[in-house]
């Protein structure tokens, strides 16, 4: 009796552990690893003081922020850097990168030693990325604001030095723009990376060297038919995720969609709608994750009114429910813990 019980035991094991597994990321911890997120007080002046925090799953209302390292920066750190999604975390080394393009910087932050290194870069690439253990980026021509066509490559940094290496170089005729200050990135952890700015996609296979360019919007037309895509985050089902605005012949939307990772030209679904919500979003300073763990997308963006104060949303996509707080400081470089 106690071997049929042993048996069954192990039979049921087998199908938790499966039925834990969604799309090849690992869901089998029972609790969320948590986000990372970059606060700051930016109306201090000369110096800025900023710290590397964490915040725990399920998130507190208000939101509690575990301070992770603490920082001053004279003459840098502030609301004008704006670093939009320049972010990326590794769980391998548990270290994550935040790139500051116009400024030429990337902070490299040790979670393990509680520690940072500032690296002064050159070159113009944005959107870090992590897959496997090393890290990407992509480099735009023209100073970072593609003209048509626009050429490009994808790069390897350096995790020492912040210094690059081109893997490889392509181009694709431009309808909207390709700029490095409105780039986003992820990956499906398996060896494919993903570039997203205006209605351009490009994908990047590791493996093969190659990439591939895809217009999400073939009938753009600035005037007309004014479409971009940013905060790009890749989907535990296979699918991409993206916040898409409009404003055109059919009137102005805000919406976050699921593009089909099969079929990225056919008609993204709409998951979420900012502007029926009363949401809004400035694009130039804001930050997304996507969390594996628990299917949820969150953003932080600024009030516009007051660049000290942000605003934090957490849609849960499984569940189809959103929250949202105010919070008293400068919000960037949201990560999750729970994607590698």
């Amino acid at each position: 009796m106690k071997t049929t019980k042993y048996i069954f035991a192990i039979i049921i094991s087998i199908v938790l552990l499966a039925c834990d597994s969604d799309d090849g990321i690992n869901t089998n911890n029972n609790q969320s690893d948590g986000l990372l997120v970059i606060t700051s007080d930016v109306t201090q002046t000369p110096s800025v003081t900023f710290s590397l925090d964490s915040i725990s799953k399920p998130i507190s209302s208000p939101v509690v922020f575990n301070t992770i390292r603490t920082d001053v920066q004279q003459n840098f750190f502030g609301v004008s850097t704006k670093p939009l999604n320049y972010d990326a975390y590794d769980s391998n080394s548990n270290t994550y990168f935040i790139e500051f393009p116009r400024e030429q910087r990337i902070y490299k932050y040790d979670l393990n030693a509680q520690s940072r290194q500032e690296f002064v870069i050159s070159g113009f690439y944005s959107a870090p990325i992590f897959d496997n253990g090393n890290l990407y980026a992509i480099t735009v021509d023209n100073f970072g604001s593609g003209n048509n066509p626009v050429n490009y490559s994808i790069d390897t940094i350096n995790q020492a030095d912040g210094s690059l290496s081109i893997n490889t170089s392509s181009s694709f005729p431009l309808l909207s723009r390709f700029d490095w200050n409105y780039m986003s990135s992820a990956s499906n952890r398996t060896g494919t990376l993903y570039f997203l700015s205006g209605t351009n996609l490009v994908s990047y296979t590791i493996n093969s060297n190659t990439t591939a360019h895809t217009e999400l919007s073939p009938n753009f037309n600035a005037t007309t038919s004014f479409e971009e895509f940013y905060g790009l985050e890749y989907r535990r089902n296979g699918n991409l995720l993206a916040i898409r605005e409009q404003n055109g012949v059919n009137g102005v939307r805000l919406e976050l969609v699921q593009l089909d990772i099969n079929n990225l030209t056919s008609a993204p679904l709409v998951l979420y709608d900012f502007i029926s919500n009363n949401n809004s979003i400035d694009k130039e300073r804001y930050s997304t994750t996507y969390d594996a763990f628990d299917d949820t997308y969150c953003i932080t963006t600024s009030d516009t009114s007051n660049p000290n104060v942000s605003f934090f949303k957490e849609i849960d996509l499984a569940n189809s429910t959103t929250s949202s707080q105010s919070i008293p400081f400068y919000l960037i470089g949201l990560t999750s813990k729970n994607n590698n």
